[in-house]
């Protein structure tokens, strides 16, 4: 993703940038040709791009490295992404006017530039998770491997994490090669394109035409950053836009045109401080890229413009020597940087100072040694297409599609680990529910796999809720099989299953209301009032939803306040609805929120195998400190509705869990937690068999 128009320095291990198309060497003294559509793009060095590139690069390593700094660092992605689209099509446009251009030649080179150092991080890291990385979760890396050898990263990190800069993307190694996959997905794109369009389309609307397609991706964006504002990050589509800003920074040059040193520097100024402004934002994640991605891309493009970058003060200031020797370095600080957070968070390992310091140090060192040792060593073309395409791309494609099946069929081989750590493994898996999953993000009560508890012809309990009732699955089944009841389960993601409400910005609802959860509470309230259940059991994270998000309407007043009051007057409107249907109320509480960091600190006995006092740390956090204080929000308001509904039940896991000032994170020796604050289904279950030991079956009074 770190393209460079080539360079003609004396010394190319210093100056020359990972993402060189060609060989420096072959364009040093490269004409400035005139070009069939009448621009002049030029491809001689220019010390200033390596230096903006050393601000993108620098930009992401402080954001990921967890320095408050630059809050929205990662848009150094977005500069890098209009520079490579500067770059390439510099570079084939140059080819075209010479008539040299090749498509075998163009994949070839890129190939060579990109594939060492990405064959190399994919050892590397197979290694590393391999020793360290636990069944499902290394099933999980060999599935990334796998799509990063088929250059469709980004698709499969868009489906498997819940957005980015995450805590389930935190320990995924491979996750940055998100990026790199759109860049390859771009060089599918672009030659041809651009081969085309010079081909087939007039001199006279050939700008029009680049214009227009891209202020078309533009808008292609927007709509995604509305649409699929937890997801868009990773498209292909809502990226394009930025790689064709940067292609018409080249299209739209001109070597007659030239401002004034003092205009152009005051331009160039307005761009550095666009960009700096962007990355000090702290709220503008959601739905990106959007307005401030078209910002930052639209800043990066006048720097790079011919006739306003180089002719401007910044183009000096970027030119610094230091600046220029990162941005050398860009593509193999990118490549090695995140794998380095990525294990050590994996380990539970906080980003103390020191750790930072080190992170650091070790993503400057291995990333020079990487551009030493790999990226020169295999700057230039070794072999021809054919070869190279096999040697290369194909090869290692098939060979992680293969370790991935050979994985999965294995179950990520967990006798890499002791016996103890293969029981604590069976134990968690042998009790996860065939069916649980599938019941999440559905509500219409269809699926007969979502019928638990004992036989019976129909349910008489309705289970419902956000996620948080589906990791109830084993703790109501429990109670529902001593009780002789069966049980629908039906919940949907982060939904208040309230009637007469819906969730403002909520989930994957970017300034809009969460419409599929109001449609699926009506649905659950339809049944209730028609299908005339025994009990209805409401699970939900109830703390999650003490703040401004409830309203009636989208043109409501928003405050924590009303939420509150509205979140109060939808609770007694679903307890009227199911006492009236003749059915007990069952209010679910949640386990205590899951520790910061406790299955990182739980687990790091197993994967580093009891060594370097991993045992007596993971011993110390086999507990954690309670200090018996409820939300007085909601413990008021649930005290209020026990009293005006006195068939309500209440069901604490927490009276379970929690004992004398402290809170238990296992259970049996296996954790409580499997991932964002959900019960292990271990747990859940034995939870279960513990509540009837100590409190009875609530289940069985309205029998």
């Amino acid at each position: 993703m770190f393209d460079r128009s080539v360079e003609a320095p004396a010394k190319p291990a210093l100056l020359e940038n990972p993402g060189d198309h060609h060989d420096p060497h072959s364009q040093l003294h490269a004409e400035k040709t005139a070009t069939t559509i009448g621009r002049k793009p030029s491809i001689e060095y220019r010390a200033d791009i390596d230096g903006l590139r050393a601000i993108a690069v620098l930009l992401v390593l402080i954001f990921h490295g967890g320095l408050a700094l630059f809050p929205s660092g990662y848009i150094g992605v977005d500069i890098f992404f209009v520079i490579s689209g500067y770059l390439t099509t510099s570079i084939i446009m140059t080819s075209l006017d010479k008539g040299s251009f090749s498509f075998s030649g163009f994949y070839t080179r890129r190939i060579w530039r990109l594939q060492p150092a990405i064959i190399a991080l994919l050892i590397a890291t197979l290694l590393i998770t391999t020793l360290l990385y636990l069944p499902s979760d290394y099933v999980d890396f060999l599935k990334s491997e796998k799509y990063t050898s088929l250059l469709i990263s980004n698709q499969y990190f868009s489906k498997v994490t819940s957005g980015y800069a995450t805590p389930d993307a935190a320990s995924l190694p491979l996750l940055h090669t998100w990026s790199l996959a759109i860049e390859w997905q771009w060089y599918l794109a672009l030659p041809l394109g651009l081969w085309l369009l010079n081909r087939y389309v007039a001199k006279r609307v050939f700008k029009a035409t680049v214009l227009g397609l891209t202020l078309a991706a533009m808008a292609l964006a927007l709509y995604l950053s509305y649409a699929y504002p937890d997801r868009n990050y990773y498209f292909f589509t809502a990226r394009i836009f930025e790689l064709m800003i940067g292609s018409c920074a080249v299209i739209f040059s001109s070597e007659t045109f030239r401002l004034k040193r003092l205009n152009a520097s005051l331009i160039c100024a307005l761009a550095l401080a666009t960009l700096f402004y962007c990355a000090t934002r702290e709220d503008i994640l959601s739905g990106f890229p959007g307005y401030h991605a078209i910002a930052v891309c639209l800043a990066t493009a006048v720097l790079l413009f011919r006739g306003i970058g180089d002719a401007s003060v910044t183009s000096k200031l970027l030119a610094f020597r230091p600046l220029v020797f990162i941005g050398t370095l860009s593509y193999s600080l990118y490549v090695w940087h995140w794998p380095i957070l990525a294990v050590t968070s994996y380990l539970g390992i906080a980003l103390t100072p020191l750790v930072q310091l080190v992170y650091f140090g070790a993503t400057f060192v291995i990333g020079y040694l990487s551009f030493v040792l790999i990226e020169n060593r295999f700057r230039k073309a070794r072999a021809g297409f054919g070869k190279t395409l096999i040697g290369l791309m194909i090869v290692p494609a098939i060979a992680l599609s293969l370790l991935h099946s050979a994985g999965d069929r294995n179950e990520g081989w967990p006798n890499r680990f002791n016996q103890g750590s293969n029981n604590l493994f069976n134990g968690l898996k042998a009790s996860v529910p065939a069916n649980r999953e599938a019941c999440l993000g559905v509500s219409d009560g269809t699926d007969p796999g979502c019928i638990m508890g004992a036989a019976q012809a129909r349910p008489q309990v309705l289970l419902m809720g956000d996620s948080y009732s589906n990791h109830y699955w084993g703790f109501i089944e429990t109670l529902a099989k001593d009780a002789g009841l069966a049980v629908l389960a039906q919940g949907y993601p982060a939904c208040l299953a309230l009637p007469n409400i819906y969730l403002y910005n909520w989930y994957k609802a970017k300034n809009a209301l969460y419409q599929k959860c109001h449609n699926a509470a009506q649905r659950y309230y339809e049944m209730i009032a028609n299908d005339h259940f025994r009990y209805v059991i409401i699970g939900q994270f109830w703390e999650a939803y003490l703040t401004d998000a409830i309203v009636t309407r989208l043109e409501d007043p928003r405050s924590v306040e009303l939420s509150q009051q509205r979140l109060g007057v939808a609770l007694r409107q679903a307890l009227d609805i199911i006492v009236k249907s003749g059915a007990t109320p069952v209010f679910l509480m949640n386990t205590l929120p899951m520790p910061t960091g406790i299955n990182e600190c739980l687990l790091k006995q197993v994967k580093l195998r009891g060594l370097l006092g991993s045992a007596e740390q993971s011993n110390q956090c086999a507990s954690v400190p309670w200090s018996n204080d409820e939300d007085p929000t909601l413990a008021r308001l649930f005290s209020e509705l026990q009293g005006e509904y006195p068939s309500l039940i209440v069901i604490d896991p927490k009276s379970l869990q929690c004992k004398d000032g402290a809170c238990a994170t296992t259970v049996d020796g296996l954790p409580v937690y499997r991932d964002l604050g959900h019960m292990t289904d271990y747990a859940s279950y034995r939870f279960g068999e513990m509540y009837l030991k100590r409190f009875g079956n609530p289940l069985k009074g309205a029998q």
